[in-house]
């Protein structure tokens, strides 16, 4: 006779599973399969019990159907596997670059796979049940790729939006309260993606935009990297105007609250950020410029610092 069985599958502990086979008529008892797995080693246990009643031991064996899989034999790692990198990688969206404007409405960057990675500025609408709104139109995507690692993609001050476009690196303005109208360019078109501007803030006070430039048109491999700005006065492209430079690596540009003073982090090759940096602070003169530059920590070459983030507090202090 056939016996028929419900399994059931049991982890005891990190490499050892077990399998319950209960038969389901009640001539029979239960059948258990225990497998036990290690590095080396794989074996299997098999205990049966049956209790069969004597009519029905000559019984004929169960009949098995043929199998209509078609099998193919191919080379070693060439077969074509039912998960694909589409299925593994569009299960999830990646969140980054947070941002609140004047009125506590939450902005972040989503990285969409199902439209091949493109990086939404998103915004929610502070209403519950209501889906966010994107605010990227969908000819755009907001990533930088500033020193490789990206990161400081958009800003947000009052009702302007800055962010670094994808395709072109320019930098873009817009106007989160009607983001319908289109982005305006602040950055000259150089033909390429041999420019990006990275972890930019505003500055009222002059009513410009400072950010790090990174600037590869004179070499792909040892860019130019500088802090500049770039004037908000008007819809004007132009070229940005060199605020700090000559070191190799700068970011992190922050101005007080009173626009009197900026702090940054810089370091030079072959140092990463981490390995060893310097925090410095320079006053803003009446023009913009920013003179009387000082150090104020990872300047001693007798002690290993690596300062970053800096923040001005409301009193004006550098934490």
């Amino acid at each position: 006779m056939a016996l028929s069985a419900a399994a059931t599958l049991t982890r005891h502990y990190a490499f050892c599973y077990s399998i319950s086979l209960s038969s389901l008529s009640p001539s029979h008892s239960t059948s258990l399969i225990h497998i036990t797995c290690t590095r080396k080693l794989l074996t299997s246990k098999l205990s049966l019990r049956t209790r069969m009643s004597s009519t029905n031991s000559n019984s004929p064996p169960p009949q098995t159907q043929p199998s209509t899989v078609k099998k193919h034999t191919v080379p070693y790692g060439s077969w074509k596997s039912p998960i694909t990198a589409d299925i593994v990688s569009g299960s999830s969206k990646r969140l980054g670059g947070f941002a609140v404007d004047s009125v506590g409405h939450l902005f972040w960057l989503e990285s969409r796979p199902t439209e091949s990675g493109r990086a939404v500025i998103v915004k929610e609408t502070g209403k519950p049940g209501e889906d966010p709104i994107d605010v990227t139109p969908k000819d755009f995507a907001a990533r930088t790729l500033a020193q490789e690692y990206g990161g400081g993609d958009f800003c947000i001050s009052g009702d302007n939006l800055i962010f670094s476009n994808y395709k072109d690196q320019r930098l873009y303005k817009q106007s989160i309260s009607s983001i319908d109208s289109a982005p305006l360019p602040l950055t000259p078109d150089y033909g390429g993606r041999s420019v990006c501007y990275a972890d930019g803030v505003f500055d009222s006070h002059f009513n410009r935009y400072v950010t790090v430039r990174e600037d590869q048109r004179e070499s792909g491999i040892n860019a130019i990297t500088t802090i500049v700005s770039i004037d908000l006065s008007s819809n004007v492209v132009q070229e940005p105007r060199l605020l700090v430079g000559g070191n190799d690596f700068y970011a992190s540009p922050r101005i007080d609250s009173k626009g009197e003073r900026m702090a940054w982090i810089e370091w030079g090759h072959p140092n990463m950020p981490w390995d060893r940096s310097e925090l410095w602070v320079g006053y803003i003169s009446g023009n913009g410029d920013v003179q009387k530059r000082i150090c104020v920590a990872g300047g001693d070459p007798n002690l290993v610092e690596s300062p970053a983030e800096p923040q001005w507090s409301s009193q004006g202090t550098l934490e």
